[in-house]
Formats: C-alpha cells, structure tokens, sequence
C-alpha cells in the first residue's frame, strides 16, 4: 500500500469555508427549531385559529390580550373565583361550560408583591347554549386592567396575531369537553376565601383591627356585590368564619363568628343590601390543614394561616 495515499488530506481554505457555511447553517435551523418548541421560557403556542363548533349544549368563552404599549408583565385569568390562565401579551386561552352566569376576573401579577384575593377588574357575563363569548383583556396606562366582552367579527380580527397560551392548567369547576358534555354541572354558588391574616390584627375580629390591605379587600368585595350582584333578585351571601384549631373550643366559635360578622358589618356600611347577607361562624370545624400543631408556636402559627380564614358564599339564582 502506498503510505502517502493512506495520509489525511490537508483542509486547504476553500474546504474550511464550505464547511464554516454548513455549519453555521445547521446552526441556524437549530435556533429556529429551537425558537419555534414552545417551552416555560417560551410559553406561546400555534397562532389562533377558529376552532370546531362547540357541541350545541354548551358555550365556548375564549379570553384573550393583545400586544400593545400598555401590556407588560403577565395577567392572571380567573372563572368564578377558580383559575383558568396566566396570559402573557399576545396570548390566548378558552374553555367551554354549561350554561351559566359566569364571573370573569383578572390581575396582574406583579413581582415581589402580596397576590390579592379579589381580581382588580371583573366582568359578569351570563353564557347561553350554542354562544360563542370572547373576552379581551385591556392593559389601561398605569398597570391597570380592564375587561371588555368583545363582538365576535372585532374579536376575530383580533385573535388572528394571538397564540394560544400554554404551560397553565384551568382548575375551573364546571368546564367541559368543547366536543361533548362532560364535567360537572355549572356551579351556582361562587366561593371567595380571605386570609383572615390579611384582614384582621392576630387575634383580633373589631373594625378598628382590620389591617389596611383587609379594608382594600373588602371595599372591592363590596363594590363587586353591589355593583354586580345586586341585579340579581334572589342572590344571596353567606359570610361564614372559620378559627384555627389553637385555644378553645367556645373561645375559637366566638371568634369566628365576630369575625364573620364584622365582615357583614363592613360590607353593608358600604352599600350592600343587608337583607341579602347572612353570616355564621364555624370556629375550626372545618380545617383546611389538620397537621398543624394546637400548641401556641411561631411555626404552628404559620402552618395554621390556611385555617384562619373567612368565606364569603355567593349564590345567583336566574331561573
């Protein structure tokens, strides 16, 4: 054999060029590639297209935000108080449900800052059999947020630059399979839990100890009541109070239901029809968390924030 034959060809410059070229090149299909997979740093999905006809039973409601100046950060969708998604700008989500009233809800998530119980802005629409519904999340100047029920031939229009969001999973009761019934019966009563931590001092259930951030709570729960509920002519709202499972029995009842009933209280100095409100207290009958330690700790008071709570009940009756 000759030797001289069997020794590597020198890669003289043109050869270094062609392969600089392909190698850049697959470089670039793989950023692409990689560009297009959505991922959690990468949470937009396919762009919008219109779906299948929902089955004739049910309603479809898609919720949506557009790019714009305004939009920064990520909103946090909610249907009757339960999660459905987190929309980025140019973002997109919907379910579908039996017919109901739903209660819309959505906030901004901001970093470093205390998440709110109540949305910063909400919209009660009442969803019909065979409706399609579409719902825009407006960014206002400020950070502020805003709700519109969109016309269905404005919203396409609209929808057509949006991709679906993903990397979020709805915990909405009562959704269904867009394709069929399936799910549970649209709920009537619509829950809110407050952290009585955020409401009243340690303790404490009197008007002078709620904190700042309760009285901002319960003013915009109340502006949601009277504003939005009080249409309705056989609403109604149970405020119920509920202890951690620290000290006694009687001592825990009684608190809970001062509790619950300052809330009442509050609420009908700020407009809401008292007729329509009921209050009781359930002292820790009802625990959220059963592991925490009944022994007076810091840890045990921390582990027990869960238990510490008042639910207001809403219940809307349109037939």
């Amino acid at each position: 054999m000759n030797t001289s034959q069997s020794k590597s060809r020198p890669i003289t410059p043109l050869m270094a060029c062609v392969l600089m070229v392909v190698l850049l090149a697959l470089a670039s299909f793989s950023v692409r590639a990689e560009s297009d997979e959505p991922s959690i740093l990468r949470p937009l999905g396919a762009l919008y297209s219109p779906p299948a006809r929902a089955h004739a039973q049910l309603a479809r409601l898609t919720f949506y935000r557009t790019e714009n100046g305004q939009a920064t950060g990520v909103t946090s969708v909610v249907v009757n108080d339960r999660y459905q998604t987190s929309l980025q700008p140019g973002g997109y989500s919907d379910l579908c449900m039996k017919p109901s009233v739903v209660d819309v809800g959505v906030s901004l998530q901001k970093p470093g800052e205390r998440a709110k119980d109540l949305p910063e802005s909400s919209l009660l629409v009442t969803a019909k059999a065979g409706q399609e519904i579409f719902i825009r999340v407006v960014d206002l100047p400020k950070a502020r947020l805003s709700l519109v029920n969109v016309q269905p031939e404005v919203a396409f229009a609209e929808l057509q630059k949006t991709r679906r969001q993903i990397h979020s999973i709805s915990r909405v009761p009562g959704a269904s399979a867009c394709d069929q019934v399936t799910g549970s019966p649209a709920p009537k009563t619509i829950a809110i839990t407050l952290g009585t931590d955020a409401l009243f001092a340690y303790g404490r259930s009197d008007v002078a100890s709620i904190l700042p951030f309760g009285r901002e709570q319960l003013e915009r729960l109340a502006e949601r009541l009277g504003t939005r509920y009080a249409d309705f002519q056989h609403s109604q709202i149970d405020i119920i109070g509920y202890t951690d499972p620290v000290g006694s029995v009687a001592a825990n009842q009684r608190l809970s239901e001062a509790r619950a009933q300052t809330v009442k209280n509050y609420l009908v100095q700020a407009g809401v029809t008292a007729e329509k409100i009921k209050s009781e207290g359930r002292g820790f009958s009802e625990l959220v968390d059963s592991t925490c330690s009944r022994v007076v700790t810091p840890i045990s008071v921390a582990c027990n924030k869960v238990n510490r709570r008042v639910v207001v009940e809403m219940t809307v009756h349109t037939d």
